[in-house]
């Protein structure tokens, strides 16, 4: 059995390129393990192979809006609801890292299990919402995706789970195959752990829970307006890449916080080595700021295809510039450029998800503004397709901007708060049929959603199957009856308010 991590009566000032893992469980020292890993604070000094842990980011915004904030998405549950499927019988665990910003046992959540997977590797330990490990951890956003839930999908079996990181994810998954979950709601992303592929060790996670039949629904990303991906060119041959505009310098907005600015990825994770990028950033004035280059050392295990970079936080608001140079190798080499302060001059939405959103295996929702939602394009900033794994993504969309009681009139923005409604949508739905699998429940959803258009088109990468909307249950089951005008007919019908307690519905 490993021993439990310790908490602390203040949580570690960390951030999340701060951790280490190694690939060992049990390591001596470690805060916290899993069979495949162990989370350390500092480098282990005995020469053991390395690398950072993969902490995940939230999907939310921090939005401000003015108008009345009843109003919320047409989905057509309601029917469903009144026909008395609410999502009985159906496990649904919430993975998330924010778990810290008040004590959620006084949250509105009804019945409930917590389950602790960084103190305990089994999970099996309820969550301290009280005393977070790391500052990274503050924040009550795993409460509002399980008031989305609880809301939408009352008589689920509603579990909450700590997951912070890749290490404490392994935990979870073994947890969740253990007692057999049905769904994951996930509003996180990994990033910098593959190419955005569907491959990597997030995947290989996404891999053993669709093998044992549970399904894991997954926020896009909030990464379309922080995205940029690109081919190496240098044309005049001076090492430095020429981004598409013919510059050598992308500029990208810097904000306060923990100084991160970037991480450049480039596609060698599975023949890592043959090429070296070193990035630099420069401020307004051409001054340098930072250079970073992570030897490739592929002899001693120490070989990720990925740059990282920072910038002092006294630089909020104002642009910087990113550069990007070739110390090793030739020929085509494609780029992902990811920012984690602002947004990227000359962002590209497209391929902008990363994991576990374009693995095949996962259910991947965008997000729609929840105002006119059967008309409105999918937010700017949510993640699109179509993916560079084996499939199309996201599989569809669902409304964000909804009110909920942690975030109130500020409301909860993101593909954060759009995950958790498809997630309640497809609990619903197998409540209604128990003989289904949650892949064919989901299929449903995705035959069900509206496209916007009474005829095949090419699918649009921004949302392909369509809007989430349940069916008529009065309708007979016929061939593309559900398509269509017909379907945003049925779809207009029902409204939802959100209140500070529940969802009630307006007739």
């Amino acid at each position: 059995m490993i021993a439990l991590a310790l908490f602390f009566s203040s949580p570690v000032q960390a951030d999340a390129w701060s951790l280490v893992r190694v690939d060992q469980g049990g390591f001596p020292g470690a805060e916290a393990s899993s069979a495949r890993g162990s989370v350390l604070l500092e480098p282990p000094t005995d020469g053991t192979a390395w690398r950072i842990e993969s902490v995940p980011e939230v999907d939310d915004l921090s939005l401000t809006e003015v108008w009345d904030p009843r109003a919320t998405a047409v989905t057509g549950l309601d029917a469903w609801h009144a026909a008395g499927h609410l999502g009985q019988n159906i496990r649904v665990a919430i993975f998330d890292i924010q778990w810290f910003g008040a004590d959620f046992r006084e949250a509105e959540l009804g019945e409930y299990q917590s389950h602790d997977c960084w103190v305990d590797p089994l999970c099996e330990t309820p969550i301290d919402s009280l005393r977070p490990r790391f500052d990274f951890e503050r924040g009550s956003h795993g409460v509002a995706c399980a008031e989305i839930v609880r809301d939408l999908a009352p008589e689920s079996e509603l579990h909450l789970v700590r997951v912070n990181g890749q290490t404490t994810f392994e935990n979870a998954v073994d947890w969740a195959i253990r007692e057999q979950v049905d769904l994951i709601s996930m509003s996180m992303t990994f990033f910098n752990e593959s190419f955005y592929d569907g491959s990597g060790p997030i995947s290989e996670q996404i891999d053993r829970l669709d093998a044992a039949g549970i399904l894991m629904v997954t926020s896009a990303g909030n990464n379309g307006e922080r995205h940029y991906q690109d081919s190496f060119r240098d044309r005049n041959n001076n090492g430095f890449h020429e981004f598409h505009s013919g510059s050598e310098y992308l500029p990208i907005r810097a904000k306060a916080g923990d100084g991160r600015v970037a991480a450049v990825l480039w596609d060698e994770f599975q023949d890592c080595g043959k090429s070296d990028l070193g990035i630099q950033l420069l401020d307004s004035r051409g001054n340098t700021i930072r250079r970073q280059d992570h030897f490739q050392d592929f002899e001693n295990e120490k070989c990720t295809p990925v740059e990282r970079i920072r910038a002092p936080i006294e630089l909020d608001g104002e642009w910087v510039y990113l550069r990007i140079e070739r110390l090793l190798g030739e020929g085509p080499l494609p780029i992902d450029i990811m920012s984690f302060s602002g947004g990227i001059f000359g962002a590209i939405a497209e391929n902008s998800m990363a994991d576990p959103a374009p693995h095949a295996g996962s259910f991947t929702v965008g997000a729609v503004h929840v105002e006119d939602y059967m008309h409105n394009p999918v937010e700017p900033f949510s993640s699109q397709g179509p993916s560079r794994g084996p499939t199309l993504k996201p599989n569809l969309v669902a409304p964000d901007g909804l009110s909920t009681r942690t975030y109130g009139a500020n409301r909860f923005f993101g593909t954060s708060a759009s995950a958790p409604v498809a997630a309640s949508a497809l609990a619903v739905r197998l409540s209604a049929d128990p003989s289904l699998s949650p892949q064919e429940g989901a299929k449903d959803l995705e035959a069900w959603a509206w496209s916007g258009s009474n005829t095949w088109t090419q699918p649009d990468p921004a949302m392909v199957a369509g809007r989430l909307g349940l069916r008529d249950l009065h309708l007979e089951k016929k061939e593309g009856c559900t398509s269509g005008a017909l379907h945003a007919t049925l779809l207009l019908l029902p409204l939802f308010v959100v209140r500070r307690k529940r969802i009630e519905i307006l007739s």
